[in-house]
């Protein structure tokens, strides 16, 4: 009776998580189209941000109680999770032309934050430390390298705007094209019925709303996950570490999961890729770096074994993209079977080694 209510509490606050993200991001959303934030900027930050939100509280509520092992473990399964798993089902669905500007910020940011958190996780390896922590100078780091990232997006975003000089996706491109053979007659219509489905953006009272109940419900959401996740842990003989790298990772990562198949059906693909790599970032810079400046982070030699593991399919996965024009179906497959050896590796450690 005490696992059912333990798992019940589970999928609530999971619920929570799911549901209080996709208020924010509605909120979020509403006030970047009232500021006329250009969308590239709104897949990469507020959607990417909003999504990550469900991992931010899971990881502040674990510091608070100083289970430094889940939100660490949630991060590298979440990244995992995202890069493999959801851009792999995504891709199955519609495959994803790659933005140039992804190529020269996006995916070089990516590497380079998590082959940071590697280094600053290994330090019994490379300074012959006592044991591998996350100071919090290092957080501090890390919200700086955010800062750095955000600050390049807004400029490369304005630059694009001038200058428009980047590259549609190819729904936009038909769209062009279509609106190119309209008589002019048409062309207004349609820009009358275009303008009508813009006016729908919720009102002020809305967003405060949206935003209000959004954060409520995924604090008290992360509290729910953290406390039963723990105690699951102990029930089923899993490590904490275990538990973060799968079922706290799945369930903080289905905002992301949702938004990007929405986005890929909707044709909105290079909104479904920038989601998965800004959260990725947030998830190492942000999540990581608040949670290391309220408490000092350590590391396990299990979750290092797993950060070796994110940085090397990172690179792969980033790679992957920089060389192609677009991510087709093949690609696809291969990141979810990438994620399924991964998931069966650390099930098979945690109860064999």
């Amino acid at each position: 009776m005490e696992i059912f209510l333990n798992v019940l509490f589970l999928i609530i606050g999971m619920v929570l998580l799911i549901k209080g993200a996709d208020f924010f991001v509605s909120g979020a959303s509403s006030i970047a189209k009232k500021c006329k934030i250009p969308a590239m900027f709104i897949g990469l930050t507020v959607v990417a941000l909003g999504t990550s939100l469900p991992e931010l509280s899971v990881g502040l509520a674990s510091a608070i109680k100083h289970n430094v092992d889940m939100p660490v473990g949630n991060i590298v399964g979440s990244n995992m999770m995202n890069m493999l798993l959801i851009l792999g089902i995504v891709v199955l669905i519609r495959p994803i032309p790659v933005h140039k500007s992804s190529k020269k910020i996006d995916f070089p940011f990516l590497i380079g934050i998590t082959v940071l958190l590697m280094l600053f996780c290994a330090d019994t390896y490379l300074n012959g430390g006592e044991a591998n922590v996350i100071t919090r100078t290092e957080s501090i780091i890390f919200l700086a390298v955010l800062i750095i990232y955000i600050t390049l997006l807004v400029l490369n975003a304005k630059k694009e705007r001038q200058t428009q000089s980047y590259e549609m996706p190819e729904a936009l491109e038909q769209k062009v094209k279509e609106e190119q053979a309209l008589s002019a007659k048409e062309v207004d219509n349609k820009k009358k019925k275009r303008k009508k489905k813009e006016d729908k953006v919720l009102k002020v009272w809305q967003i405060v709303l949206c935003i209000i109940f959004g954060l409520g419900a995924v604090v008290f959401g992360a509290e729910c996950v953290s406390s039963t996740a723990q105690l699951l842990a102990i029930k089923l003989g899993m490590s904490e570490s275990l538990v973060g790298l799968t079922i706290v990772a799945v369930g903080t990562s289905l905002p992301e999961l949702a938004t990007a198949i929405v986005a890929s059906v909707k044709g909105e693909n290079q909104m479904a890729l920038g989601n998965i790599i800004g959260s990725n970032v947030i998830n190492i810079a942000l999540i990581l770096g608040s949670v290391g400046v309220i408490t000092q982070i350590s590391v396990s030699t299990t979750i290092l074994v797993d950060m070796l593991i994110l940085t090397a399919c990172t690179i792969f996965f980033s790679i992957v993209c920089m060389c192609r024009k677009n991510i087709s179906k093949w690609w696809g497959a291969i990141f979810i079977c990438m994620y399924i050896a991964y998931m069966a590796f650390a099930i098979v450690r945690n109860y064999c080694f």
